[in-house]
């Protein structure tokens, strides 16, 4: 399920979310080389719960993508719910859901996987920070959508982004139940770490002070 836009016009221009997208894709192509010298780099760069906790390491981390569809996506999905996370929370505000639900992502990750030798890495943490953020803002903004391989439709952004919750937490779960029962180590995704900030994301959004929040905008369709 991949959200293609949203029908949800901003008022600004989303600066800080196309900044964002800019440092992801510099960092990403600087490192990025085919083969063990890329694997290092994600080690050096992604977070490792086994090695302890390290602020360099969770900020480089939320910057660093495991290949090229990985930044895509993450970068897109940015760029679809974003700008009007921004322009109603504005800069500073958005700068601190972003950063705080990335950090919060991690937390959640380590805390489930503290022994874990894998690293983490990509911005969908704080992309899922920036999601449930727009659960709060914009529920009845209607969101154009992706079901592979062909179908396409438009979802209330409600109804996408919980089904898309759901859809983590029961990945996340049975995720949970294989390892235990084969004793393995943690998936290639961090459905946890996308819960985690998503929740995050969702409390600021419901906390932030009203006046300091954009003017109020409804969706009319």
């Amino acid at each position: 399920m991949i959200p293609l836009r949203d029908i949800n016009p901003s008022r600004t221009l989303p600066l800080l979310t196309g900044l964002i997208i800019l440092i992801n894709v510099i960092i990403f192509v600087q490192n990025y080389e085919e083969g063990v010298l890329f694997e290092e780099r994600i080690y050096e760069l992604g977070y490792v719960p086994a090695l302890g906790f390290s602020w360099e390491r969770a900020i480089s981390s939320m910057f660093m993508h495991g290949g090229w569809l990985h930044l895509f996506f993450n970068m897109w999905t940015l760029w679809v719910f974003g700008d009007n996370v921004e322009d109603r929370l504005g800069k500073v505000g958005y700068a601190l859901l972003y950063f705080l639900s990335g950090v919060g992502a991690l937390f959640l990750h380590v805390a489930l996987y503290p022994s874990s030798e894998v690293p983490v890495v990509g911005a969908s943490g704080a992309i899922s920070g920036v999601m449930g953020a727009y659960l709060v803002l914009f529920p009845q903004a209607r969101v154009w959508t992706w079901i592979p391989p062909f179908y396409f439709t438009e979802l209330s952004a409600k109804f996408f982004l919980v089904l898309w919750l759901l859809i983590q937490l029961t990945e996340g779960i049975v995720g949970r139940i294989r390892e235990w029962m084969i004793e393995g180590e943690a998936s290639g995704v961090a459905f946890w770490a996308h819960i985690g900030g998503f929740v995050v994301g969702w409390v600021i959004a419901r906390v932030w002070p009203k006046e300091g929040r954009g003017e109020d905008w409804k969706y009319v369709g």
